[in-house]
Parts: C-alpha cells; structure tokens; sequence
C-alpha cells in the first residue's frame, strides 16, 4: 500500500470515529428532549425550563384569552427537592409545613413567553366541597402556595388572574 493509500485510510478512520462520537453526543443531547426543554408548551407531556421537570406527571392545562394555564400538584417534599434542584427559592417556613404544594404556570399563547407579573389568586375545593382561598406567589418558575390536603379524590381549582390589563378565569381539576 502506497504512502498515500495509507494517509486516506488514516483520514477515513478518523472521520469514522469523529462522526460516531458526534452522532453520540446529539442522541444523548437529544435524549432528554421535552423533558427539561425550553418551552412551557410541553406541560401536558413532560415540563419546561419554565416549570418544573414534570415527569410525565398529570399536569392539567387550559388556554384562557390568549393565556395557557397549567396546574400541578404534588406532595411538598417532592416539590421542595425539585426547588433546591432547580435552584429556585425553597418554599417558606409556613408553605414547607403543609402537606402539599399547588403549582401554577402561565404562558402568553402569541409570544410564548412565561408571565411572571400577573396576579393570581385562588379557590381550592376539596373532594368533600370544602374551600380554602389565597393568593399564588412567584416564585422563580412558577406561582405557588402550599396547602394541606383534604383526602383523597378530585379537587377542584378556580383561577383569577389578573395580568396585561385583562382579568381572567381559569377552572381546572387535579386527583390526589
């Protein structure tokens, strides 16, 4: 084999092994792929940049006036692991003693930006039609409260937002 065969050959391998780590590398970057990705618009099947990393949790969502709505529930210390990962602001002192939180994340549906300004209290009825009312706080993803749970089944959460001069209403369901 001439001097010159060998220095294709040479080249070919290397571009062999180059294009198989690159192919790698983008299957794992790809990998993980709307479960962690840039867009709340992936709530209903796996979470954003703007939410929490929902594992394919039972994330319920609505669009209201131009405003995508999406409500999560989960037990408090979950929800506060997830805050010390993310590096948000742990839940306070008198959230982090409830059992639960309830998490609420709005998008602009045109822009596809997070609102992060808006006003946004709430109506909580429990399985047995109990009502607890207050208002969400921002808190770095997401506006959010915690709140002890009243049994098991299906709760029911009324939304009044209040954001880009427009007051708006959002009703949603979510099972413990």
């Amino acid at each position: 084999m001439s001097s010159m065969g060998k220095i294709l050959g040479l080249f070919f391998l290397v571009g062999i092994v180059v294009l198989g780590f690159a192919g790698i590398a983008m299957a794992q970057h790809g990998h993980g792929a709307g479960h962690g990705g840039s867009s709340m618009s992936t709530h209903s099947s796996g979470g954003g940049s703007h939410s929490m990393p929902m594992m394919n949790r039972p994330v319920q969502s609505v669009t209201v006036d131009g405003y995508k709505v999406s409500l999560d529930i989960m037990d408090m210390s979950m929800h506060s692991s997830m805050q010390k990962m993310k590096g948000n602001p742990a839940p306070g002192e008198s959230d982090h003693a409830k059992s639960h939180a309830i998490m609420v994340m709005i998008q602009d549906t045109a822009s596809k930006e997070i609102i992060t300004d808006a006003k946004v209290s709430y109506t909580l009825i429990s399985p047995s039609g109990q009502e607890e009312v207050g208002k969400l706080e921002w808190s770095g993803d997401h506006y959010g409260r915690g709140f002890n749970a009243k049994g098991k089944g299906p709760y029911r959460v009324q939304l009044k937002i209040e954001g880009g001069g427009v007051e708006r209403e959002a009703k949603l369901a979510y099972a413990l």
